[in-house]
């Protein structure tokens, strides 16, 4: 099955609320660059997102051809944490 956009939620595949309460910003700004100016960059391909009354993090899956590594640092989180991950369908996914 394709994917066009992978969502982790913030909450854990057994349905308990993932913490800390600022997961998804402290991620958003791991994969952040910083400019010659010091100004923050964000990556186009992940976003932040309210699903459930929960917080999740967006992932466009273009990133996997375009920035391979931040792609699987971002899936081994979800993955390593029990995150639960929906496409943009949201239906369930494992990866």
């Amino acid at each position: 099955m394709l994917y066009e956009k992978i969502l982790i939620m913030g909450k854990t595949i057994t349905g308990e609320r993932f913490r800390p309460s600022d997961w998804a910003e402290r991620l958003y700004y791991t994969v952040a660059s910083y400019g010659k100016n010091g100004r923050v960059i964000f990556n186009p391909l992940v976003n932040l997102k309210q699903e459930d009354n929960s917080k999740c993090f967006v992932v466009d899956v273009e990133l996997q051809n375009k920035s391979p590594m931040i792609y699987d640092f971002l899936v081994d989180f979800a993955i390593s944490n029990k995150l639960e991950m929906r496409d943009q369908n949201h239906n369930l996914i494992q990866i």
